[in-house]
């Protein structure tokens, strides 16, 4: 009786939990911002100190800066292409805001209020972005 009891609390469990995968492969997760590359100087400045990170999990991309404002966008990766989107300023204490002034993205490397950035490299721990302006270096955390 006590087999028979476990089996079907056993597939009871299982059946209440999803595995959910959100299909991102290696760019899910915690990115260091380790460099920024002017295209059209081409000049590089290293941002290992600078306290940029940014983070992927399922269609959301949050972006952070050390004594800087948060923010998060809606994020679409299609092959060699990441789409950003739809930012706004991450203010847990209220609801959070619009961001309609790209100035307020800069300093985390995101020039434009819609993005689109090639991937040039993205494996388990390096991923390089390019766009108009700028390449991006990241190392994975």
């Amino acid at each position: 009786m006590k087999k028979i009891f476990f089996l079907l609390f056993a597939c009871g469990a299982f059946a209440a939990c999803e595995l959910e995968t959100s299909g991102n492969g290696d760019l899910d997760g915690f990115w260091q911002l380790k460099s920024v590359d002017t295209l059209a100087t081409g000049t590089s400045a290293d941002m290992r100190e600078s306290g940029v990170y940014w983070a992927f999990q399922n269609k959301m991309m949050s972006v952070k800066k050390i004594n800087h404002v948060s923010a998060f966008l809606r994020f679409n990766h299609s092959g060699d292409s990441l789409f950003l989107s739809e930012p706004y300023i991450d203010n847990r204490d209220s609801s959070d805001i619009v961001i309609d002034d790209v100035e307020l993205l800069r300093p985390v490397g995101i020039n434009e209020l819609e993005e689109r950035f090639g991937v040039s490299q993205l494996d388990g721990g390096t991923m390089v972005l390019k766009s108009k302006t700028l390449r991006l270096r990241f190392r994975k955390y």
